[in-house]
């Protein structure tokens, strides 16, 4: 996808990818980000959120992410649904290899 993105900007543009949400590499020709003078950026506030970002504004954050995720229910496709109570289960379902799907915890 970064190659089509990178296609529709203009001269001096500027390409920024957020987090690491895709496991394939970002493939983006060389002579494209020179003969347009592109920049190619990356992003990455998750890992440094926690040490960042203020415990009020990671409660609104944290907030916010459960509204969007309990109205587009319909975007996530659950394959399994694990209580705190078993966390280390739910991790490694959701490392197994060739797992598809969301491994959601809950609370209770």
């Amino acid at each position: 996808m970064a190659g089509s993105l990178v296609d529709l900007l203009t001269p001096g543009g500027k390409l920024v990818s957020y987090g690491m949400i895709a496991e394939e590499p970002i493939s983006v020709h060389a002579s494209t980000l020179v003969s347009k003078s592109l920049t190619l950026r990356g992003k990455n506030i998750i890992s440094r959120w926690p040490s960042e970002v203020s415990p009020g504004k990671r409660a609104s954050d944290i907030a916010t992410a459960k509204q969007i995720a309990l109205a587009l229910t319909d975007q996530f496709d659950v394959v399994a649904t694990y209580g705190l109570g078993e966390l280390a289960d739910a991790v490694a379902h959701a490392v197994q290899p060739g797992k598809v799907g969301t491994v959601l915890v809950r609370p209770r």
